[in-house]
């Protein structure tokens, strides 16, 4: 599990912020681990989309540098694709329809994909960093709620009282992500895969990514991610939960909901407090659980 502070630091780091007729907060903690591995994204706007939120968590392993690079990147390597350009340029309307909504999910894939293609050239890659991060990210247009996950972090989100998946794990038992691994010479053993990595899907991590006959998607680890939308309900839409596996394997989408509401039925309106509050399960646990995990956690919910 690696190196481990003989104490935990507990001091959560709390943002806040509003826009776009959403109020977002995140809260993170560092937990047993020496460094902070752990980063996310609250974007108000994305450049040249006024109206569009973009919200991320990057759960890193192995090191901090690719959950760096990411949080200070990503939006950098959607707004370059090609397929991000022709969104722009389409009226609202045209966004919200079909081809508009391909379009976008294009230009946020290769943005994932492109991560990899330019953590090989830093420094820190050649160097012989061998870090990786799960990344999941959540795009609230004026019509739509956008959902791209690499790995085992999780979004979810509130409708009329309900929690809605807006993610699914990416774990080497998968049948889909156990055959890729497959496929690509890698085994799965003790739930890891090649008996070392807990999860299937993430960016960085490219010791796993060597083969030069595979494309991207078709590595034992890729950072292609997968997509769910959901059309926006300003009557049943209550606030989107989004949180590395640390939040998850202590309580479920439904549980998770459950606490978010309760505490904002009880009149709270911090959304900062809402997010230490939700983490709060986690930090009972061992040492042995928050030397893996240092959750990072982020929610945001509609203005009243």
């Amino acid at each position: 599990m690696g190196t481990l502070l003989d104490k935990p630091v507990t001091e959560k780091n709390t943002e806040l912020g509003e826009s776009n007729g959403l109020k977002y907060g995140a809260s993170s903690m560092q937990g047993w681990r020496v460094e902070m591995e752990d980063e996310h994204i609250l974007a108000t706007n994305l450049p040249k989309l006024d109206g569009t939120s973009f919200f991320a968590v990057f759960d890193g392993h192995g090191g901090s540098f690719t959950s760096y690079y990411a949080k200070g990147n990503l939006v950098r390597l959607l707004s370059e694709t090609e397929s991000y350009t022709k969104y722009v340029e389409l009226s609202q309307e045209k966004r919200d329809e079909m081809d508009g909504l391909k379009l976008f999910k294009s230009a946020l894939e290769q943005a994932f994909l492109n991560v990899d293609v330019e953590l090989r050239e830093t420094p820190e890659h050649l160097k012989g960093d061998r870090s990786g991060c799960t990344s999941i990210a959540v795009a609230v247009t004026p019509k739509h709620i956008i959902c791209a996950n690499a790995g085992d972090s999780r979004a979810c989100y509130c409708k009329g009282g309900a929690a809605v998946p807006l993610s699914y794990d990416h774990k080497p038992t998968n049948s889909e992500e156990h055959n890729r691994i497959d496929r690509a010479g890698g085994y799965v053993s003790m739930r890891r895969v090649d008996g070392d990595l807990a999860v299937s899907r993430a960016l960085g991590d490219l010791q796993y990514k060597t083969r030069n006959d595979l494309p991207a998607e078709q590595q034992k680890v890729t950072a292609l991610p997968d997509f769910i939308v959901h059309e926006r309900d300003n009557r049943l839409d209550e606030y989107i939960i989004i949180a590395c596996d640390g939040i998850w394997d202590v309580v479920s989408n439904d549980e998770s909901v459950e606490i978010v509401s309760q505490i904002f039925m009880e009149g709270e309106k911090n959304i900062g407090f809402v997010c230490e509050e939700v983490r709060s399960p986690v930090a009972v646990h061992d040492k042995e659980i928050l030397s893996i995990f240092a959750p990072n956690f982020c929610l945001c919910t509609q203005t009243s």
